[in-house]
């Protein structure tokens, strides 16, 4: 798996959804897609794309079980905490309102996880980070 290339992958896709609410907000007045706009924006293209450039930037052994649980829990995370985020808010039809609830409550826990999985490959991992010579 090349961690750095899905990992870029979904931020790209979160960028243009974003950029596209950000635009339909503009056009129409009415900003009532706010807050998650900023939050796919900001949890899925920024945190995305900058885990992206971690592993593009430090040698993580290309076969770390902690990675792969780092990468698949930012991608879902990011993924149910946007999607239920907007369900939840928007009060779906098709979808009761404990579902959006739950779908976006372990999306957050989920995203959790992997900012939390990401802190412990900080320590775990520290040895790989080093300063450039100049």
């Amino acid at each position: 798996m090349n961690r750095t290339k899905i990992l870029l992958r979904f931020s790209a896709l979160y960028a243009v959804i974003g950029a596209f609410m950000g635009s339909h907000m503009a056009g129409s007045g009415s900003y009532m897609f706010r807050a998650i706009h900023a939050h796919i924006l900001v949890v899925g293209w920024l945190s995305l794309f900058s885990f992206a450039i971690f592993y593009a930037v430090f040698a993580i052994p290309k076969h770390s079980k902690l990675a792969i649980f780092h990468v698949w829990t930012a991608i879902i995370g990011s993924f149910g905490l946007t999607t239920g985020m907007w369900m939840y808010n928007l009060k779906v039809d098709f979808a009761p309102e404990t579902f959006s609830m739950v779908f976006y409550i372990v999306g957050g826990s989920t995203l959790l996880i992997s900012f939390i999985v990401f802190g412990l490959m900080a320590v775990v991992f520290g040895k790989h980070f080093v300063d450039k010579q100049s």
